[in-house]
Formats: structure tokens, sequence, C-alpha cells
């Protein structure tokens, strides 16, 4: 027989332990409901995003917990963010520094490539020619991107600053399938893989990221809090994505052929050659980091 004092405690314990786990098991299932299921993205059809499409192409990215939204424009990811529409984006460091008010807490978590020529600058003028115009010059861009930049390194370099230019915003989508007279004099500054597309069209490059003085790094961007929030998820996303890049090494066929939807029409070999103009950059050198922290960017975060 169990005496009647050792019994209540019995019965005492038992419901402790009861409502205790009860009230562990609401509080898990709260957190898990309170997390969202699916984290937003954004990036533009850059070739340097290439391994994020191919991640959301296979499907991968879903099961990593985050879910893509193209944009047709640089400018476009950190607008969304502001306006709390994407919980990350890919961009390069001009987009953030143009958004730094309302965006004082976003960071790159990792470093995705620097621009080695794949940014250009065309125009149906030689630099000579556009050097001796008289009359005003349409330039075609996203103004507010690395783009205006890109730009006017360019006239500065080319000593150009003197000419009259008319400035059109529109996104890179659009200005691939530019349509202008042919007495018009223009400049157009652009990205692979939209570059590819301007050179068939007959305009071609005349100067890059490559030869104007420009550092440009593409990085993936998001707010500290949830970085801090959700650590092991950003990691995982990272290694997918250097994982995916050595698909693109291994087998650029099979990558192409997963990711070409995105690329607004560039062709396979167009997307091998472009690929040239730009350098991947899995771990930032010394360098970047120093020339991204004079820029006011914070780095603590990077690998």
């Amino acid at each position: 027989m169990i005496n009647k004092n050792v019994y209540k405690k019995i019965v005492i314990y038992l419901a402790v332990f009861i409502v205790m786990t009860s009230w562990s098991g609401c509080q898990f299932f709260k957190a898990e409901e309170s997390e969202p299921r699916l984290l937003k993205i954004s990036a533009n059809p850059w070739i340097g995003y290439t391994p994020l499409f191919y991640l959301d192409r296979t499907g991968e990215l879903k099961k990593l917990g985050f879910e893509l939204r193209m944009v047709h424009s640089l400018g476009d990811s950190p607008s969304l963010m502001s306006n709390g529409l994407v919980d990350a984006f890919a961009a390069t460091q001009y987009e953030l520094l143009s958004y730094r008010e309302e965006l004082p807490d976003v960071v790159p978590i990792f470093t995705i490539d620097r621009s080695a020529g794949a940014d250009k600058i065309h125009s149906n003028l030689t630099i000579k020619e556009l050097r001796n115009t008289k009359t005003p010059i349409q330039v075609f861009m996203e103004i507010g991107s690395v783009n205006q930049d890109l730009f006017y390194s360019f006239i500065k370099k080319y000593h150009l600053t003197h000419l009259h230019f008319h400035f059109h915003n529109d996104p890179q989508n659009l200005l691939a399938h530019l349509q202008y007279h042919p007495n018009e004099k223009i400049i157009v500054v652009s990205y692979e893989p939209f570059c590819s597309q301007l050179e068939q069209k007959g305009i071609p490059a005349i100067a890059s990221s490559k030869n104007l003085d420009a550092f440009i790094i593409d990085a993936f961007f998001t707010r500290l809090d949830l970085l801090k929030r959700y650590p092991k998820k950003f990691e995982r996303l990272k290694q997918a994505f250097w994982r995916a890049k050595k698909v693109l090494d291994s087998d650029p066929h099979t990558f192409y052929h997963s990711v070409y939807r995105y690329l607004n029409g560039q062709s396979y070999e167009s997307f091998l050659k472009s690929l040239k103009g730009i350098e991947w950059l899995p771990s930032p050198s010394p360098q970047i980091k120093a020339y991204l922290q004079e820029q006011k960017i914070e780095i603590s975060y990077l690998p």
C-alpha cells in the first residue's frame, strides 16, 4: 500500500509535469507558427545571380525556406525591402548606399562577385564622335543604380563632361529592346545579360567596368534582426549558392538550361562569354572589405 501522503505527492508531481509539458508544447507550437514559412528575396537578371536562379529552378531554394521574386531593375530590390515587401535581396553596394537612410540596419552577409567588364557603356557613336558632337545625347539607364555611377566615371575618364545629356530612366528589360531614330545619338548604360542583346541590335560597347574607375561589388543583403533570428537559414543559403556555382563550373550547359528563362533571352554562347566579365567572390579579399568599410558598409558579417 502506498502511503496517502506519498500518493498525494505523486499526483501533484504528475499534475505539474502534465501542465509544464502542455505549456512547453504550446510555446513550441507558437514559435513555429510565428516563424515565416518562406523568407522573400529579390534579384534582377544580372548574370552573377544565376546560382540563385538555379536554386529556385531546382526547388532547393524553397526547401531552404526562401522564395525568389524577380525584379526588372537593380534599384527595385532595396525599394521593395524599404517597403517591407522582401526580407533580403541581391544587389550592388551602390543600391544599398542609395537607400542608406531607408535601410540603416541592412548588412551584406556574403559577397557574390565583382564586375570586371560585364557592366558596359554602349553607344551608336565612337568616343571620338561623342567628344565632337554638338547636339544633345540621349542617355538611357537605371537612374539611382550602379548604372549612374558607371556613366559618370565614363564621361569623366573620356573628358565628355562638357556635353549636353538628356536622361531617360528605364529598366533594362526595356533597354534591351530599345528603339531609336537613326539620326539620334545615344548612350545606353547596361549590364549582362542585357548587353548581349544590345550588341546584337548593333549598339556596341565602347567602355566597361574593366577599364573604368568603378569598383562594383555584388552581395546578398538582409536586415540585421533577421540575420540574428535565422543565422542557420542564411548560412545554408550561402552554402547552397556556392554549391550551385560549382554546378556552373562543372556542367555549364545543364546549368544554362536550368536558368535561361531568367536571362531575358540570352543565348548559351553569349552567357558563357558574359561570365568572363565577372570575378566570383566566395571570400572577399581584405582590399574589398576595406573598400566597403570606407563606404560605411558594415562588413562584420562577411566571411
